[in-house]
């Protein structure tokens, strides 16, 4: 299910997203969901591959290059939004040792 562009990106990573992620529907869920789907144009446009199509390199970018210059809580919402996703694609297992090398890292923690 390869996305033709981005409008179809955004609607894959809708798909994904929509009843994975728990919390108020109101708040929590929808901010998550506006964050993934401008994650999904950003690496959209870079590799041309949608959310079914990603592999740790790719979130490890948006992570890495495209989110370096967000404040801090901004990008710390990008890692949870991206945690998120890889909950929903169920690589959260093998990503999430890499991920939170990456958090670690970004964040002194």
């Amino acid at each position: 299910m390869q996305p033709a562009n981005q409008r179809q990106a955004v609607r894959h990573m809708e798909h994904l997203l929509k009843r994975k992620i728990k919390g108020s529907r109101q708040t929590c869920v929808k901010e998550h969901l506006n964050r993934a789907k401008r994650i999904a144009v950003v690496i959209w446009v870079r590799f041309q591959v949608g959310p079914y199509q990603y592999q740790l390199k790719h979130l490890r970018w948006y992570l890495e290059v495209h989110a370096k210059d967000l404040a801090p809580n901004t990008r710390y919402r990008h890692w949870l939004t991206i945690k998120h996703i890889t909950c929903a694609l169920k690589n959260n297992v093998k990503w999430n040792v890499l991920l939170e090398a990456i958090q670690s890292k970004e964040f002194d923690l």
